[in-house]
């Protein structure tokens, strides 16, 4: 089966031209220059950030543009790291991203001072984003070293063990983090969940785990034992059974998703995300285009009929999967959907999103009147600028 796959770039304002502050960069073109940034940073036990791009990249000359220009970032990054630049499409940079497992441009890689890597970024992430996962590693790292010695002489503590593992899975080196859960599972962990036990697993399972009935049976403990971690635990298991669900074409788990993941997170967000949204997404990313379209026409008529603020979200959620790819025959619904939320009631968003489809289509004139309907419905600075923007976009063309 062919599942599509959609990369989001955010679009952000420019850094004022007035600041000079810039990271350091070292351009390497070699491995031989590999290796010399590698002594500099194992000289000054300093970690090393390597900026894997392209010259074609957008989001990465927004990079250099908006996040390495940022005088706090500089400062940062050059006390900190050494930093290297590397082009993912030289002779050199083709062997490093296979090395690396590039996944995108840009890709940043985090290596520790004998050249291990330690984490990575990908894609675009803004100045204060990146300062906080830098911070997040440099700490990371360095609790990571008072461990390592008892992991490796196998005197780590389960206790400690849960830690370890979620201080790597913190900063972003998710491959070392399953294997450790990995190692976990088989020398630690017993037949009932023990709350050790709960922080490692929760992010790594599915909904048809061993452990899931025991694992789900008390939210209130899920809750005290993972604490900050439990709604991106919530979400990576959303995540990992969506994945299961669409390459093993079972939608019987998609309704396992609906049924009893939703409960768990219904105080802590819309419970209409995981009633609806993993049926939407299953049927989307496994190519059913006609089944996404019955499945919500078939709601609407039924159960949410009227309803036009989840006929809204419904429709919105598609455009934003189908950027990439705008498929025609779930344009032309998406426009019928909008028509029928604007004729229930009048909103910013129903016009913005009916103008955007019409401009994914070709049809600049009509996207042009969908816009101009939203503009004195616009409430708020962030509204009013998008559409200002926009509009600006359409009179340059």
């Amino acid at each position: 089966m062919k599942i599509k796959f959609i990369f989001l770039i955010a679009l952000l304002s420019l850094v004022p031209f007035s600041l000079k502050s810039q990271v350091d960069f070292i351009e390497v073109e070699t491995m031989e220059q590999m290796e010399a940034a590698q002594k500099k940073a194992s000289d000054q036990m300093l970690m090393m950030f390597v900026d894997v791009y392209a010259t074609w990249c957008g989001p990465c000359k927004m990079m250099d543009r908006d996040v390495y220009g940022d005088p706090s970032v500089a400062l940062y990054m050059n006390n900190h790291y050494v930093n290297v630049k590397l082009d993912g499409e030289t002779d050199y940079g083709r062997i490093f991203a296979t090395a690396q497992q590039l996944e995108g441009y840009p890709s940043m890689f985090i290596l520790n001072d004998d050249g291990e890597r330690i984490s990575k970024i990908v894609g675009y992430t803004p100045a204060e984003e990146l300062l906080d996962i830098l911070a997040t590693v440099e700490e990371g790292y360095n609790q990571v070293k008072k461990y390592q010695s008892s992991y490796q002489n196998g005197t780590l503590e389960p206790e400690d063990f849960a830690d370890y593992i979620k201080v790597v899975r913190d900063m972003g080196n998710q491959e070392e983090a399953d294997r450790l859960a990995s190692e976990y599972v088989e020398q630690v962990m017993g037949t009932r969940l023990k709350d050790d036990d709960i922080r490692v697993v929760a992010f790594h399972m599915d909904l048809e785990d061993v452990w899931w009935e025991d694992f789900s049976s008390d939210p209130q403990r899920l809750k005290r034992v993972l604490k900050e971690d439990y709604m991106p635990a919530m979400e990576k298991i959303y995540n990992n059974t969506l994945i299961k669900a669409i390459q093993n074409e079972r939608i019987d788990l998609i309704s396992k998703m609906a049924n009893e993941l939703a409960p768990l997170v219904e105080e802590e967000t819309i419970s209409w995300d995981l009633h609806s949204l993993p049926f939407i997404q299953y049927y989307y990313y496994s190519n059913l285009n006609s089944e996404l379209i019955d499945y919500v026409d078939k709601r609407f008529a039924t159960d949410r009929k009227g309803d036009h603020q989840w006929l809204y979200r419904a429709a919105s959620h598609i455009t934003d999967m189908d950027q990439q790819y705008r498929t025609e025959e779930l344009l032309r619904k998406e426009l019928e959907w909008y028509a029928t939320c604007i004729s229930l009631d009048e909103q910013f968003d129903y016009y913005f999103y009916h103008g955007m489809v019409l401009l994914f289509l070709g049809e600049q004139e009509e996207a042009k009147k969908s816009f101009q309907h939203a503009d004195p419905l616009a409430s708020t600075q962030e509204e009013k600028e998008t559409l200002s923007q926009v509009m600006e976009f359409l009179e340059s063309r």
